[in-house]
């Protein structure tokens, strides 16, 4: 191949798991060319652990890029033949491994049937479930961008950006005290409160939310929820199979969250919520056409 620089993008989980077997037949060919992982299913942990050990050698890294946009330094470094760079991307790696299999190592399991023996237990005829004051679905349209600055927050912001301050000055707003990143953070973060400013006052975004509470039964064998059409609990919308934990415990129940839903014969309910921001498309594409990729980074990371 007469390439520079191989890009493999994965979209679906599925992705990841090709994306293995893409790294292992090019080091069996022989292929001596850089490979970047990107993608919204992918992750630097799971490129780290599970691409990286299948073709990553300082002639051809395998590296993670956490938004298209920042393809460009990771490239330029690549071309550039930056031994220095791919060195502290193989060093992280390493690191990132050691840690993830030293945690599988401390992790003890119980079997399931095990766990199902020491599950929590409530006790529905004397803590009988509490009625909803509706039951059904309700939209919210009625809360501005304003509203929620006071709750927004913003380390999932500063990760987009990959500034990650160091203990003791990880996490907003301890993140600007930081020797390496605080800088770099604190200009990202203005510029972002530049651009809230804007939206308020414009409405570009728009904020909605849905809320539903539906009747609910845990089935005979305890394991999982079936949600019901209407009170009369006859017919099933939809069943939610719900995980068991089972890393081992002491003394502690291993809880299932089929556990806090009532049996048949008691009238529970399980409400659930998706909430959304409206307009970023707009926003986003408005900068694409303004040939301005760092305001369109900014918008999809607010």
């Amino acid at each position: 191949l007469n390439v520079d620089v191989v890009g493999l993008s994965g979209l679906i989980t599925p992705s990841l798991d090709e994306m293995i077997f893409v790294a292992k037949q090019a080091k069996k060919i022989g292929l001596n060319i850089p490979i970047l992982i990107g993608g919204a299913t992918t992750s630097k942990m799971h490129t780290a652990v599970k691409i990286a050990p299948q073709f990553f050698s300082p002639e051809h890294p395998v590296i993670h890029v956490l938004d298209a946009s920042r393809s460009v330094g990771v490239v330029t470094n690549l071309i550039n033949k930056d031994a220095d760079f791919v060195q502290e991307v193989q060093e992280e790696y390493a690191e990132i491994r050691e840690e993830y299999y030293a945690g599988l190592e401390e992790r003890k399991y119980a079997t399931f049937p095990q766990a199902i023996k020491k599950k929590y237990t409530i006790d529905f005829d004397k803590k009988p479930p509490v009625k909803p004051n509706f039951v059904g679905t309700k939209v919210i349209s009625d809360v501005s961008v304003k509203d929620v600055l006071p709750f927004i927050d913003w380390n999932p912001f500063f990760q987009t950006w990959e500034l990650r301050g160091r203990y003791p000055n990880r996490g907003y707003p301890k993140i600007f005290n930081d020797e390496n990143v605080g800088k770099e953070a604190k200009i990202v973060y203005d510029e972002a409160q530049e651009m809230l400013a804007d939206i308020i006052k414009d409405e570009s975004m728009t904020l909605k939310g849905v809320i539903g509470i539906f009747p609910a039964n845990r089935t005979e064998h305890g394991e999982d929820v079936e949600i019901f059409d209407n009170d009369d609990r006859k017919k099933v919308k939809a069943t939610f199979c719900m995980l068991r934990q089972q890393a081992e415990k002491d003394d502690e129940p291993y809880f299932s969250q089929a556990d806090f839903i009532a049996p048949k014969g008691h009238a529970d309910y399980m409400g659930m919520f998706a909430v959304s921001c409206f307009g970023t498309d707009q926003l986003v594409a408005k900068f694409k056409a303004d040939n301005d990729p760092h305001r369109e980074i900014q918008a999809q990371a607010l």
